[in-house]
């Protein structure tokens, strides 16, 4: 009897502990999208995010020109094939050989280490397979949950910016957060 290959979810420079990453699709943006909405949009952006239904952003994300210097993933639980969160990279900058990474999860999973699987996964994809020495993150200074998981996995506190989040009616804090290769120990 001949050998079964063994098929993978998702490349294996793809595949984390708890999480394998594959690209978004216009489905995964319609039922995700209430995690958006659920996290206080204006709360993980320092840029005005439009308020779309779960259709529009569908319509939005398939409309989307694919890029390989930027792109989103949808970052699904290995043991039952849930998605968990959405991860991506943008701002691919290969002179600095550099990128900024985002990340949201579903807020019914949060603290379970599933965002930090996800950032782990995109970022050793991003330095062994991309050449980048940088990858990097903004959070708002409130934002002690992204604050704490960028700091478990080894990044650095890079830059302060000042009143760079409007939220509630005052402006925030944020922090810019990053990770060079050499840093790396996972």
């Amino acid at each position: 009897m001949a050998d079964k290959k063994k098929s993978f979810p998702a490349p294996p420079s793809l595949i984390g502990d708890k999480v394998f990453l594959r690209p978004i699709t216009p489905e995964d943006v319609a039922n995700t999208h209430h995690w958006r909405l659920s996290s206080e949009p204006q709360a993980i952006s320092c840029h005005p995010l439009p308020l779309r239904t779960a259709k529009e952003a569908a319509e939005a994300a398939q409309k989307k020109e694919k890029s390989i210097n930027n792109q989103r993933f949808t970052a699904v639980r290995k043991d039952d094939k849930t998605p968990v969160a959405s991860v991506s990279y943008f701002s691919f900058n290969a002179l600095n050989r550099s990128a900024e990474i985002g990340l949201l999860v579903d807020p019914e999973v949060h603290r379970k280490g599933y965002g930090s699987d996800a950032i782990r996964t995109l970022t050793r994809y991003l330095f062994r397979y991309r050449g980048l020495n940088k990858v990097y993150a903004q959070t708002a200074g409130f934002n002690e949950g992204a604050i704490a998981m960028l700091e478990s996995l080894g990044f650095k506190k890079d830059a302060t910016l000042r009143d760079h989040y409007f939220y509630n009616g005052e402006f925030h804090v944020g922090y810019v957060y990053s990770l060079l290769l050499f840093e790396v120990d996972w």
